[in-house]
């Protein structure tokens, strides 16, 4: 499709992402995203980087089919809120080798707590699988496959999965086969290992796959009927939080607006990463052949919190609906805004 003039009031990256919409009409997507450095006294510094994000970027790309996701995509048409995200590692601030370590984050309403583990080992006891006592470490990356969870097919009849973590460790057909195997090491403190029998809600603070839960249970139905009258259009029961990538409990209760407090401690070997979300947001104009003019306010739904290197990308997101036809469209404006 032909885009409009885009023209821009703001050093922040900006984005045109031409989408179907559920009904089949064309819809344009922008994307604005603007990196943030926070310095030693807990002051945004703004810097230049911020990419549209066109497809997830795993943590190993070699392996797609059981790596989970680092940064996620940019492609969607909304968020109904605010995605909290941490790619990063756990990493105490001019610590030596630790066994264990507590990893905070916490943007406005939203909080979570994880225990990261050195490396342990599963191995047999009188009734079940314990772990061994866990190695020093340095710093272990805050991804899904160090924490509970894991998917076994070696019984295709009878496959099993923790849907909610499908890469994951511990959990398996055979519990046998996990001796000496290495065992979950991100963990939440209310709810530990205690044997092979455990079994925790996976604990972490990264994006979620798009096949597991709870997105997938928002996807909507894909069955015979869809593909033969609706595809490749939405089912019409998608719901958009299928959309929303970041665990449950780090999406807040109602979009963030700006200034609200962000703490993330052990999570760098530069020390705590304190300070407050900019108070901006973005307004969109759109001109027509006509000369008539619309204004479009965003919504900031996606904050990715990068605090081994101290670092916070943002990103705010609008959808204008593309009139038939498109040339309609004369040409777009993106401008920034202080919060008071």
């Amino acid at each position: 499709m032909h885009l409009p003039t885009l023209s821009k009031a703001t050093t922040a990256t900006v984005d045109l992402i031409p989408q179907l919409g559920r009904d089949g009409d064309m819809v344009l997507v922008v994307v604005m995203k603007q990196l943030f450095y926070v310095d030693r006294r807990d002051r945004l510094q703004r810097i230049d980087g911020a990419k549209l994000q066109m497809a997830d970027e795993l943590w190993d790309e070699d392996k797609p089919e059981t790596s989970s996701v680092k940064v996620p995509s940019d492609v969607c048409i909304r968020k109904p809120s605010t995605d909290v995200i941490v790619a990063g590692y756990a990493q105490g601030p001019y610590l030596p080798r630790v066994k264990q370590l507590d990893v905070l984050v916490r943007v406005g309403p939203v909080k979570k707590l994880l225990r990261v583990f050195g490396t342990r080992v599963w191995y047999k006891g009188l009734t079940t699988l314990s772990l061994s006592p866990p190695e020093p470490f340095e710093s272990i990356p805050l991804r899904w496959e160090h924490a509970f969870g894991g998917f076994d097919d070696s019984d295709l009849e009878k496959v099993i999965e923790e849907p909610r973590n499908p890469v994951g460790r511990g959990l398996a057909r055979d519990r046998a086969s996990l001796v000496d195997q290495a065992g979950p090491q991100i963990e939440d403190p209310t709810d530990l290992i205690i044997n092979d029998k455990s079994r925790p809600n996976p604990a972490g603070v990264g994006a979620l796959g798009r096949h597991w839960m709870p997105r997938r249970q928002y996807v909507g139905t894909i069955d015979d009927l869809w593909k033969k009258e609706r595809m490749p259009l939405l089912p019409l029961d998608f719901d958009e939080r299928y959309n929303q990538v970041a665990p449950p409990e780090l999406i807040t209760p109602a979009p963030l607006r700006g200034g609200e407090p962000v703490e993330v401690v052990n999570a760098g070997a530069q020390g705590s990463l304190r300070c407050e979300l900019p108070r901006i947001a973005f307004h969109v104009g759109a001109t027509y052949d006509d000369r008539s003019k619309k204004e479009y306010r965003s919504m900031l739904d996606t904050v990715l919190l990068l605090p081994t290197e101290r670092r916070i990308e943002l990103t705010w997101r609008a959808a204008l609906l593309i009139p038939r036809p498109a040339a309609k469209l004369r040409s777009m404006q993106v401008f920034e805004k202080t919060l008071v």
